[in-house]
């Protein structure tokens, strides 16, 4: 690695490599979508280092490129993989160049259709080792979290169905050093209440071990709950309700009310609004995978161990034509640790809205906002940011972009407060634009359509 900080890549490449050996060997047997891309940016900052004392101009070279394939035969097999590799190459060595690598994956295969089958899920990325500090090259670090296991689906009758399934999981946060395992179980009892709606009764039971000597060397948690899934033509809301049960091997227990709602709604044919509120007990690897916000990762903590409760609303509303996509977004979310104190209270905003010029020329807005106040640490951060985009489609495929962005950040810690001026000139290739950047949103793929997936993601 370039970047100070990130930790090895060497004890977090074994699940990842798993991982895709399973997704590719049915894979290049079937049908596929495969789609890629080539790029580079050259970036101008007045403030690359994001220094509250010392601003320094620096150039930084960005050269990238994306993998996203996509199996179709999802009657026996589904997989999606989307892969990111950049390399960061800073002219004046503010930072040490860096090498950057995501992946976002999931795959089910169907041993037996409708009964029997197989799923495995890894997210590669990259977090920020201090959470209330300012994200820079020196203040992230390399996560992995891989698992896998089966699902087998007893259709008792037209309207009573039993599903099961196992797992196990593995993850590793590069900087704390950190690896933990869990394996666990789940048992759901469906009931098809009408042709939209399913009510299910669910049982998770999971047991993690911390291979670190840390206060807690693991826990046990237990979570029933019952769900109600309704696919109306237009909406379609998922809402769960019941409890957690965590005892962890040393510091004590953790209970608590586990409550979450899933809901979109499609107003047009290009416009979608959705809203996900929800209030559970969790923790780094399940925030991961799950796509929620990222928490309990500081210098001072083992990361994977934190265990906290996350209390939070969202809204977001898209509207897709073409290249551009409209979408404003507001979130308000409190998160309480029992292991670290890390508590704190965020809220924001986002907003990007796009103006096609023609049919090569996009033009677009964004900007957002967001509010941290760590409780324990007395740290309030305020950023917000804005800016303007041009992309023009040069050629079929190929396209040129200038970006220009301000970012403020007001903090009444000291070092934390910045404000930053940046211009981007990029160059890309994209074989299929929409497909290869659909999966940069969540890192979470999971398959709610699928009977069993829906009955084991739960948190």
């Amino acid at each position: 690695m370039g970047g100070a900080g990130k930790g090895e890549y060497c004890r977090t490449w074994w699940p990842t490599a798993l991982g895709l050996i399973f997704f590719s060997i049915p894979t290049l047997a079937a049908a596929t979508e495969l789609g890629y891309g080539l790029g580079y940016s050259a970036v101008h900052s007045n403030n690359m280092a994001l220094s509250s004392t010392d601003p320094r101009a620096d150039w930084l070279n960005i050269a990238k490129g994306k993998l996203a394939l996509q199996e179709n035969d999802l009657q026996n097999f589904s997989a999606r993989v989307y892969s990111q590799l950049e390399y960061d190459d800073y002219q004046h060595q503010v930072f040490s160049n860096q090498t950057l690598f995501t992946l976002n994956s999931a795959a089910t295969w169907m041993i037996k259709p409708q009964s029997l089958s197989w799923t495995a899920e890894d997210y590669y990325g990259q977090v920020p080792i201090i959470p209330f500090a300012t994200v820079t090259p020196n203040n992230i670090q390399n996560v992995n979290v891989f698992t896998t296991g089966p699902n087998m689906v007893v259709r008792m009758d037209p309207l009573n169905t039993l599903a099961f399934g196992a797992r196990y999981d593995n993850f590793h946060a590069g900087v704390a050093n950190n690896n933990s395992n869990r394996v666990g179980g789940f048992v759901g009892w469906l009931y098809q209440y009408s042709p939209v709606t399913v009510f299910s009764l669910n049982y998770h039971g999971t047991h993690a071990k911390y291979t670190q000597n840390v206060a807690a060397s693991g826990y046990n948690r237990q979570d029933l709950f019952l769900r109600m899934n309704t696919h109306l033509q237009e909406t379609a809301w998922v809402a769960d309700l019941g409890g957690t049960w965590l005892t962890q091997t040393g510091p004590g227990s953790v209970n608590g009310v586990y409550a979450r709602l899933l809901a979109s709604h499609r107003l047009t044919e290009s416009s979608t609004v959705g809203v996900t509120a929800m209030s559970t007990i969790t923790d780094t690897e399940d925030a991961i995978l799950s796509a929620e916000t990222v928490g309990g990762i500081s210098g001072g903590t083992s990361v994977g161990t934190d265990i906290y409760r996350q209390d939070s609303v969202s809204t977001t509303y898209t509207y897709s034509a073409g290249y551009s996509t409209d979408s404003i977004s507001l979130f308000d979310q409190k998160l309480k640790y029992y292991t670290a104190p890390l508590d704190q209270l965020q809220t924001g905003a986002g907003v990007q809205m796009g103006y096609q010029f023609s049919g090569t020329l996009l033009g677009s807005i964004f900007g957002s906002y967001a509010r941290s106040k760590f409780y324990e640490s007395s740290v309030i951060n305020r950023i917000g940011q804005g800016g303007a985009r041009l992309t023009y489609e040069a050629r079929p495929n190929i396209f040129l972009a200038l970006e220009g962005q301000v970012t403020r950040q007001q903090s009444n810690a000291a070092a934390n407060s910045y404000s930053e001026k940046r211009i981007v000139l990029s160059i890309s290739y994209y074989s299929n634009f929409a497909f290869v950047n659909a999966g940069n949103v969540a890192p979470s793929l999971m398959e709610q359509d699928n009977i069993a997936r829906d009955i084991m993601y739960s948190r």
